[in-house]
């Protein structure tokens, strides 16, 4: 299976509740502001962006989706990309505080990207490239980080796994030291250094259909019933 057409399981992680109809509304009783998917200290992640790239990534995998007779909720995929962006852009801020950067393994994930979608649109392109690259940005990042942190403490050569579970450990402080928050329509919450489901979710009533549309591996009938505006697949 080429890079392109993987699981969904590493962009869906962590994702929660299906959202719709408020792309771009304040959220009554949160102090987000219209069009604000995400604040990340004096960054902010955009509803516009994050739009922008489900509805690309959906678009280069919906094939794939199609011949496996699978379907997943767009609000399903829109979670795990607002969660995403939003610990990539944390880490950049970690990243510049520490004055380190990524290293080969990074690198060499988004050159193997840009050979496997040479074929699809740039919007396509861009939205793989982008999503399926974070998981690699923030293993290298934290990595450095946390190699910096051991080497400090007086370790020499330290290993990457303890490197990385350093790097974690400074990562969730800085979350818990900065104004990091997800606007509640996502059901996203920033815990213990991760983007983790919660019950906030604003869209709709939480019942049998709010349940189907945030398990693990969303409830197809139910993914399938959408209109197609809101489903990729």
């Amino acid at each position: 299976m080429s890079t392109t057409r993987r699981s969904l399981a590493g962009l869906v992680a962590g994702s929660a509740l299906l959202v719709s109809g408020l792309s771009g509304c304040g959220v009554a009783g949160t102090d987000f502001h219209p069009g604000v998917a995400a604040r990340v200290g004096d960054a902010t992640v955009s509803v516009d962006e994050v739009d922008s790239l489900t509805d690309s990534y959906c678009s280069a995998i919906e094939d794939q989706l199609t011949k496996a007779k699978n379907v997943v909720p767009l609000g399903y995929l829109r979670s795990g990309v607002v969660g995403q962006l939003t610990l990539v852009e944390a880490a950049k801020q970690l990243a510049a505080e520490y004055g380190v950067s990524t290293g080969a393994q990074y690198e060499q994930k988004v050159a193997e990207l840009r050979s496997a979608v040479a074929a699809l649109s740039p919007d396509e392109q861009k939205a793989v490239i982008e999503i399926e690259s974070s998981s690699a940005y923030l293993t290298d990042v934290l990595t450095a980080v946390g190699g910096q942190r051991l080497e400090e403490k007086g370790t020499k050569n330290p290993e990457p796994t303890a490197s990385a579970a350093e790097g974690q450990k400074a990562l969730t402080a800085w979350l818990d030291d900065h104004d990091v928050s997800i606007d509640p329509q996502f059901g996203l919450a920033i815990k213990d250094g991760k983007a983790v489901p919660t019950d906030t979710s604003l869209s709709y009533a939480v019942g049998d259909a709010a349940k189907k549309g945030q398990a693990d591996s969303p409830d197809q009938v139910y993914a399938a019933a959408l209109p197609d505006a809101h489903r990729c697949g």
